[in-house]
């Protein structure tokens, strides 16, 4: 798998939404391949496995030099969805996660924020602009653990609230919302949703302030 990743990274795809029409060089596709490559490396040491860690450590260098390059827009100063674009795209939240920025890194939380704004649909988030389909739901939820694990515990509870307004009397959400016709969209009960929901909860309880002293 890790040797796939050293070879197909330069390659377009596309995307984690699997976007009808050209392929791109979608940037969390890159930042993928990365996680893959720091993985391996990380495995082959800890399991004292043989491996070319060295080529490894120089894929994965590359990788990441390609990505603060090429899918960084260095005016407004945040991540872009694919290399060469302006456009955001609400998988980005997930970059901090597994590890390839910190959550607190000035480019994530203008990222961040720029999603928020952009891809804002009445409280909910879309996955990204264009075509007719409702706010995804677990983008809203990865908007409300990225705002906790930067320590903005207020926004994040606002943003998490609203994603768990969607679901129905028995806790149950899809996968998008029309937050026009107020109704769900897509696959029901929508497993990634659920998962996303669970992880935001646990990063604003972890982040949550220590209550005072008695």
């Amino acid at each position: 798998m890790v040797e796939a990743a050293a070879r197909l990274w330069k390659e377009p795809d596309h995307g984690t939404w699997e976007v009808r029409g050209d392929s791109e060089h979608f940037v969390r596709s890159k930042v993928m391949c990365w996680v893959a490559l720091d993985r391996g490396i990380r495995l082959s040491e800890e399991c004292e496995c043989s491996a070319p860690v060295e080529r490894w450590r120089e894929v994965r260098d590359e990788i990441r030099g390609a990505v603060e390059r090429e899918g960084y827009d260095g005016e407004r100063g945040t991540f872009v969805r694919s290399f060469g674009s302006k456009d955001l795209d609400a998988g980005l939240l997930l970059l901090p996660k597994v590890g390839f920025v910190d959550y607190d890194d000035a480019r994530m939380v203008r990222t961040a924020d720029a999603i928020r704004e952009e891809l804002d649909d009445e409280g909910l988030t879309k996955r990204y602009l264009g075509g007719r389909e409702g706010a995804f739901i677990a983008c809203s939820f990865w908007l409300a653990e990225c705002l906790a694990r930067q320590g903005r515990t207020e926004e994040a509870h606002k943003v998490f609230d609203r994603a768990a307004s969607t679901s129905n009397d028995l806790g149950l959400s899809s996968e998008e919302y029309d937050t026009q016709a107020g109704e769900m969209l897509g696959n029901f009960p929508q497993g990634l949703t659920h998962l996303s929901h669970i992880s935001a909860a646990i990063a604003m309880e972890e982040s949550a302030p220590s209550p005072p002293e008695e």
